[in-house]
């Protein structure tokens, strides 16, 4: 059966350059044997998630009446994805992060486990005016994206543009496209395509968290590294021990999921009385009628 790759476009602007970077990705995917389909999440009705965590708890489908199922099984047949999004605010749209939120339904475990049993990649595509230094955000959180598809991201790229569909101009980003299309394809056929190109070298970031003293962990992987000055310049190392608790690791998700989430349900159950009396003491009346 034919491998199937998967293109999110998160822009408002139709055949813009996310667009424009996307569909190149997935041309390139189909010559290297792939079949490709095209999803805008901006055509899509999202709702916001409402926290009830019955997807989780109880393995039900969200209960929110829109477009988000159809998303979630187009994602979840599919094998690899080429995810793409433009630059606001130093980061991707909101509708990223409104998708990114319902996405918990494949957290569940039998879902978790189900996913994580097939051979799976992605590939980033982002588009930022200036990308090296107003767009710190775009890539991590498409990679979070990435991260609840149970899709590890093999390459990436951010390009410079602005005006809707300019980097059809632009033969280096055409280049990067093709590249990161093509390489989901080399991925999901077991080729080693990663490109941890960044300080981190579970998911190539380049953000840090200061921990103390020395220490710094990524926020993305959830694992600590240690700074160095090493002949003037600052390094940074992680050692084997915290590359085997990244979040990237299908039993570390797993063990967050069974041992961490799930349990909060009964205990939460055994605190609601109590909750409800700290809570109307607070705030009396208006406790009462919320």
């Amino acid at each position: 059966m034919a491998l199937k790759v998967l293109g999110l476009v998160a822009s408002y602007r139709k055949m813009g350059n996310t667009e424009v970077l996307v569909r190149l990705a997935l041309r390139a995917a189909e010559r290297g044997g792939a079949r490709t389909d095209l999803i805008r999440l901006t055509d899509l009705e999202i709702r916001p998630c409402k926290g009830c965590m019955a997807c989780l708890f109880k393995g039900e489908r969200c209960a929110i009446d829109d477009d988000m199922p159809e998303l979630i099984d187009a994602i979840t047949g599919s094998d690899g994805l080429i995810v793409g999004a433009p630059t606001y605010i130093l980061g991707p749209p909101g509708i990223v992060k409104m998708a990114l939120d319902r996405l918990i339904e494949l957290m569940h475990p039998d879902r978790l486990k189900a996913l994580w049993a097939r051979r799976r990649a992605s590939g980033l595509l982002a588009v930022a005016t200036e990308p090296d230094t107003w767009a710190p955000f775009t890539l991590p959180m498409l990679k979070l994206f990435c991260y609840a598809c149970a899709a590890p991201p093999v390459d990436w790229e951010i390009v410079a543009a602005s005006g809707p569909g300019e980097v059809a101009l632009d033969e280096r980003a055409i280049e990067a496209a093709e590249r990161v299309g093509l390489n989901v394809v080399k991925a999901l056929r077991g080729e080693d395509v990663r490109k941890p190109e960044g300080v981190c070298p579970v998911c190539g970031g380049k953000l840090l968290e200061l921990v103390g003293g020395p220490e710094v962990s990524c926020p993305l992987c959830g694992i600590i590294g240690r700074l160095e000055l090493v002949d003037g310049q600052v390094k940074v190392s992680f050692g084997p021990d915290e590359l085997e608790k990244a979040r990237w690791r299908f039993e570390n998700a797993l063990r967050h999921v069974l041992e961490v989430i799930l349990p909060t349900r009964e205990k939460y159950r055994r605190l609601l009385p109590e909750i409800r009396k700290a809570v109307e003491e607070l705030f009396g009346e208006d406790a009462r009628s919320a």
